[in-house]
């Protein structure tokens, strides 16, 4: 028996798919860049709550990620006093098989459920039938209850230092991008009061707060300063605006720290009428000076407001997000279909309302009833939550009994969603492209010296960079309406910034070469047809300061692994296994690959230095030497 160590894992491999195929770990695919045909963005993440408690508790742990059977079960015969699964519904068949066998195998292991499988768990299954599998079911933040567990003190700040990357990338440029985005906890829970929201109900309509606006600001630099990889960092929060002077007092820390509004931004959260309460409060510009890059926003139904979701009684959702897309603010519009008030009177009326906010990215979903919320409380009281398989609880489940539409018209529904959102505005990184010149613009023109020398630096960089994508998005363009939009996105370039430069023209080359090869691929083998599936990792918290400077993802070379890394990073990663031949011949030929176009790149800048741009050569050519091909958002 291992005295004194926890072991936190997720679910063992395989997962379930979902239902249009995709893999159910790849946000931007599954959703966020779905539909967007050859320029899906394809991304990798991590489970960022193990790594939340490991950091927050004295004892030493070991964060499995991604275990295939044998992984798990040899870890589980050492014999550690507490296992902790953090887990979302689809999973619950193989996680209640993880537990039987830690029963069986390790019957002095106490097993802990956490995350939205335990809501789901807790929700479902009577007490007795829960005992069989887990000791203890963790519902709301966990932080506390597992310092009471091993006997620290309850209180004080939760520390949150740098977990691993994510990030992702169209997956004909590289299938193994380097993470290029932190993430952070601010605030857990929401007032709001949703009855579909897991979230809400998990926390008892109630906010948490995790860090304050200083120590947020602290994490947020520190991946700055240690990972020069890092375009973003994703911050947790469910409506960022409903708790305005924390997001006004971030700015602080931002405007003390100029330089880094040039290299970084935040994705966080927030509703239309908060968002605009917020800029009537403190000016629309104070978003930006907070260092918000990209904000989920639900717009839920341009019905909601009449069915009880009020979260646009004071600020029209299309001024909103046409402001912040002016200012270069990228959004994540949320919909959902199959509403109690969805007909085929009304349903594309709905659709084509949220198509007409033209959201940079896209979040569109089934209403689904997620047990433990009170959605499902009501639908299940009144006979309309259809029993199905645990694999099939997600954002496009089809557990509920539609009053007027068919179960496959809603999913079909989301599907013609995708389909529209691209055949209309293109593809989200031409969209993202388009955004980010507005910033440019409105920042140059801008009196806020934070603004006008600093932040339109990103923007000119972000823009250049995806300057590369642009012919192949022009080739691939699903039709004459988007092929125009982005020919008029590259004269906004040349009108904002100036013409490309011979490194920008010959890296689009590249590219569009590059993409016409993918097309080919995808023709005889669609990019769905073989799901993505995360590499096991093992993270070791020995509380000795022993850190590997690897807070990495994709192929797990190790950016920043200078002293400040390595002292800042508080856990060693390993890969337990060989990477496959197949992982190595690939990779080799990624690298030889952008070593070729490199060098052509190079070449082009000393041939023709008249037509260079210093600053934007200089950071192209230096995220092509380390391969920085990271897209978010």
């Amino acid at each position: 028996m291992i005295d004194h160590t926890l072991l936190l894992t997720t679910p063992c491999y395989p997962y379930p798919t979902l239902p249009m195929n995709d893999s159910i770990t790849d946000a931007t695919g599954q959703r966020f860049t779905k539909g967007d045909d050859l320029f899906t963005v394809i991304s990798h993440t991590h489970c960022f709550a193990n790594h939340i408690l490991a950091q927050n508790v004295s004892w030493p742990s070991i964060v499995l990620e991604y275990p295939r059977w044998e992984d798990f079960t040899a870890e589980v015969a050492k014999g550690y006093p507490y296992l902790g699964i953090s887990a979302y519904p689809p999973h619950l068949d193989t996680v209640m098989k993880m537990c039987e066998h830690t029963r069986k195998r390790s019957p002095e292991t106490k097993i802990l459920l956490g995350s939205y499988a335990a809501q789901a768990f807790k929700a479902v299954y009577d007490e007795e039938t829960q005992k069989k599998y887990v000791d203890h079911v963790v519902v709301g933040e966990g932080v506390q209850f597992m310092r009471n567990l091993v006997g620290d003190s309850p209180e004080g700040p939760v520390q949150q230092v740098l977990f691993p990357k994510a990030g992702g990338s169209l997956p004909w440029l590289t299938r193994h991008p380097r993470g290029s985005i932190g993430f952070l906890v601010s605030g857990l829970g929401c007032i709001g009061g949703c009855d579909f929201c897991s979230t809400t109900a998990m926390f008892g309509n109630k906010r948490t707060q995790m860090l304050s606006a200083d120590e947020l600001f602290r994490g947020i630099k520190l991946y700055g300063d240690t990972f020069p990889e890092v375009m973003m960092v994703f911050v947790i929060e469910e409506d960022h605006f409903r708790v305005p002077a924390h997001l006004h007092k971030l700015r602080d820390g931002w405007l003390e720290n100029p330089s880094l509004l040039e290299r970084l931004d935040c994705f966080t959260f927030g509703s239309v009428d908060n968002i605009g309460k917020f800029a009537k409060q403190y000016g629309w510009d104070a978003i930006l000076e907070a260092g918000v890059g990209c904000i989920f926003i639900g717009v839920e139904s341009k019905f909601a407001g009449q069915h009880g979701y009020d979260k646009r009684s004071e600020h029209d959702a299309k001024l909103v997000f046409d402001k912040l897309h002016s200012m270069g603010i990228r959004t994540v519009g949320a919909w959902m279909c199959g509403w109690d008030w969805h007909d085929h009177s009304n349903i594309h009326e709905d659709l084509n309302y949220f198509v007409s906010l033209r959201p940079t990215y896209q979040q569109i979903t089934r209403v689904s009833p997620f047990p433990g919320t009170p959605l499902w409380e009501r639908l299940r009281a009144e006979g309309r939550v259809t029993d199905v398989p645990w694999e099939d609880v997600h954002f496009w489940s089809g557990a509920q009994k539609n009053t007027n539409l068919e179960t496959h018209e809603t999913l079909n529904l989301v599907q013609e969603g995708y389909d529209l959102m691209y055949r209309t505005w293109g593809p989200s990184v031409m969209r993202r492209m388009d955004v980010q010149l507005e910033g440019y613009r409105h920042c140059m023109a801008s009196d806020n010296v934070a603004l006008r020398r600093h932040k339109s630096k990103l923007y000119r960089q972000q823009a250049s960079m995806l300057w590369w994508m642009l012919p192949a998005c022009d080739r691939f363009a699903p039709n004459g309406i988007v092929r125009r939009r982005i020919r008029k996105i590259d004269e906004k370039y040349r009108a904002y910034i100036g013409e490309p430069t011979p490194v920008m023209r010959t890296m689009g080359a590249m590219v569009d070469k590059m993409a016409i090869a993918a097309k080919l691929r995808e023709f005889v083998s669609p990019m769905n047809r073989y799901v993505k599936e995360e590499p096991f990792k093992r993270y070791t918290y020995d509380k000795r300061g022993n850190g590997n400077g690897n807070g990495h993802g994709g192929d797990g070379r190790a950016p920043g692994t200078g002293s400040m890394a390595s002292e800042a990073i508080p856990y060693r990663t390993e890969w337990p296994g060989p990477k496959s031949a197949e992982f190595r011949t690939e990779n080799a030929m990624i690298h030889s690959t952008w070593g070729v176009i490199r060098l052509a790149c190079e070449a082009a800048r000393r041939l023709k230095p008249s037509e260079g741009d210093e600053e934007i050569d200089r950071y192209l050519l230096e995220r092509l030497r380390n391969e920085r091909f990271g897209i978010g958002f």
